[in-house]
């Protein structure tokens, strides 16, 4: 059964002569062939299907179930039968039944939007307005607000309330008359002036009660006792002789009088104006009693302690320094738990210092090591850390062992959002550099612990290998696997007939031949001046334009039966285009055949 091109061609020999015998052997051979064409089945070049079941039949068409067109779907149904328009999309009703319903411009914004976050900023939400709706409480919200209670705002005090409903005027001040009650009395300038005063004497001068009167004249004084460091002027540049006592200055309403100054004969004391001056012989001194108790001596040389100053009294409690060291509780020996070093500098013997304080800046200039901070067991992990106030912020420490997070951690205890380290690790002999998020580990990759596989399960691929293989389909050649470079090929295609169609091979493609609308002039009106390429139009009134040579047609002015070249004395509006002449119709050159070329 010859075909060509899926074209029927009977067996040569097989056709009849006029006036000659049919012979059997090419008819019967012509009939049978014919038959076994009849019962085969059709090619597609030839209107039928190449195929004789449906499947086989779909495939060869194009048409196969799952590859070239959808298979039948309730749901695809329905949505096939809704009417769409502008802004709507398509919602379910039930199983496999779609409905449409509106969905504006601005409701793609929010379909767009990633997250509540970003969905708030579309709705137009502040993000002050957001930092009130994540809150948890009504505590979280009120600090959002400034007006956290006990920090930003008063906690409610029935006392407060109390003085908010007082009514103040001039010269007032507050006080109780009840627990949590106030009320308010009368506060004078004058009254204030001895509110200010410091100690009783400021408030007996504030008073005019300074000056007493001594116990004797205004003459030498040879004995007796003033009861006040002041003395009155008039006792200005007199001398004093012997037995002489000054009281010490006591508390408001006190009536000890016991603890006084004795200042004894031969030391030739003045006073001038109001300073007490005095004059201590060679080789003597001058005895400080207190109480009966001598404390003290004074003469020539200074003055010289019987008892060392308590620390109660400002003093070291020691004439020895190394004890007045211990007293401090600074001795090299010790330990300092408490208390300032008065300099940057420490000398080596400070060892174990719990705690140092020092404003300023500490420089230490060493070639070495210059801190060394020692556990006095080798389990012990001293560490270094940072306070505000009372809070510790964060620390740096080392740790050792097989544990989570082993090495040097440098802690931040307040971060935001929860706690975070960066450590050196060093946990059961494998070193990395983590970054923790409460607890969470976050590795640093580096040569020391990144392999191939890790590579894997960061960028997510697997590596090439010889089992994977790059295959030819329809169309191409070459491929292979994986184990070298390769190439596909795009097969050489078939030429384009009339009769081709779109179509591959294993190693080739065919195209079919195709012609758009706009290649064809389909106007209908008579003074249309815009043609496609190609078109071609008759030139009348002796249009003698040479072959090939340019021309421009235009419309009849006023009959528009016909076109006429651009020279007629009845030209009109020109065609759109450049057009070359074909030819004449006749030799006498009345009409012109113009074609537009571009």
């Amino acid at each position: 059964m010859p075909r060509t091109g899926g074209v029927y061609s009977p067996p040569a020999g097989t056709k009849g002569v006029s006036n000659t015998t049919i012979q059997s052997v090419p008819y019967n051979a012509l009939v049978d062939d014919l038959s076994a064409d009849a019962n085969a089945a059709r090619p597609v070049t030839a209107g039928g299907t190449g195929a004789t079941s449906a499947s086989a039949a779909r495939t060869n068409l194009g048409l196969a179930i799952g590859t070239n067109v959808q298979a039948y779907d309730a749901g695809l149904q329905s949505i096939a039968a809704l009417a769409t328009a502008a802004d709507r999309m398509i919602y379910t009703t039930a199983a496999d039944a779609y409905a449409t319903t509106a969905l504006t411009p601005f409701a793609r914004t929010i379909l767009g939007d990633a997250d509540a976050a970003a969905a708030l900023t579309t709705l137009g939400v502040s993000a002050f307005a957001k930092a009130i709706l994540d809150d948890t409480d009504a505590a979280t919200a009120r600090t959002t607000l400034g007006v956290a209670i006990g920090a930003d705002v008063q906690a409610y005090d029935a006392g407060l309330q109390s003085i908010s409903g007082l009514t103040t005027a001039a010269d007032r001040t507050v006080y109780t008359t009840a627990s949590d009650v106030y009320a308010t009395t009368a506060l004078t300038p004058f009254a204030r002036t001895i509110l200010d005063d410091t100690s009783a004497a400021a408030v007996k001068t504030t008073l005019g009660l300074a000056a007493v009167a001594s116990s004797g004249s205004a003459s030498d004084l040879s004995s007796g006792t003033i009861s006040d460091a002041r003395l009155p002027g008039s006792m200005a540049g007199k001398n004093f002789s012997s037995g002489i006592s000054f009281a010490n200055a006591v508390a408001a309403g006190s009536t000890d009088l016991s603890k006084h100054i004795q200042l004894y004969s031969g030391y030739g004391f003045t006073i001038t104006g109001s300073t007490l001056n005095y004059t201590v012989p060679a080789n003597s001194s001058h005895v400080w009693n207190v109480n009966g108790t001598e404390v003290g001596r004074l003469n020539s040389s200074g003055l010289t302690l019987a008892t060392p100053l308590a620390l109660a009294e400002g003093g070291t409690g020691s004439t020895d320094a190394a004890t007045a060291r211990g007293n401090l509780g600074a001795n090299s020996a010790s330990n300092l738990t408490t208390g300032t070093v008065p300099n940057a500098r420490i000398a080596g013997a400070y060892d174990g210092i719990t705690t140092l304080g020092q404003t300023g800046t500490h420089t230490i200039t060493t070639p070495g090591e210059a801190i060394r901070i020692v556990g006095p067991a080798s389990t012990d992990d001293p560490y270094v850390s940072f306070y505000k106030g009372a809070t510790r912020q964060a620390y740096i420490q080392h740790t050792d062992g097989t544990g989570v997070n082993q090495g040097l951690r440098i802690y931040n205890d307040t971060a935001t959002g929860g706690d975070t380290a960066l450590t050196l690790k060093n946990s059961g002999g494998v070193d990395s550099l983590e970054f923790q998020v409460n607890g969470a580990e976050h590795v640093v990759y580096h040569s020391g612990n990144l392999s191939s596989a890790d590579l894997n399960s960061i960028y997510g691929y697997t590596p090439a290998n010889s089992a994977k293989q790059i295959i030819a389909g329809n169309g191409l050649t070459g491929g292979g696997t994986l184990a070298a470079d390769r190439t596909l090929t795009l097969g050489t295609p078939g030429d384009i007939t009339n009769s081709t169609t779109n179509s591959v091979t294993s190693t080739s493609h065919t195209h079919a031949l195709g012609f758009t609308a706009a290649e064809v002039y389909v106007g209908t009106g008579a003074n249309d001046t815009s043609f496609p390429l190609g078109h071609i139009v008759a030139l009348g009134n002796d249009a003698n334009i040479a072959r090939n040579a340019s021309g421009t047609p235009t419309l009849h002015n006023s009959i528009n039966r016909y076109y006429v070249p651009s020279t007629h004395p009845s030209a009109g509006a020109a065609l759109a285009g450049t057009w070359r002449s074909r030819g004449v119709v006749n030799g006498n050159g009345e009409y012109n055949i113009m074609q537009r070329v571009a």
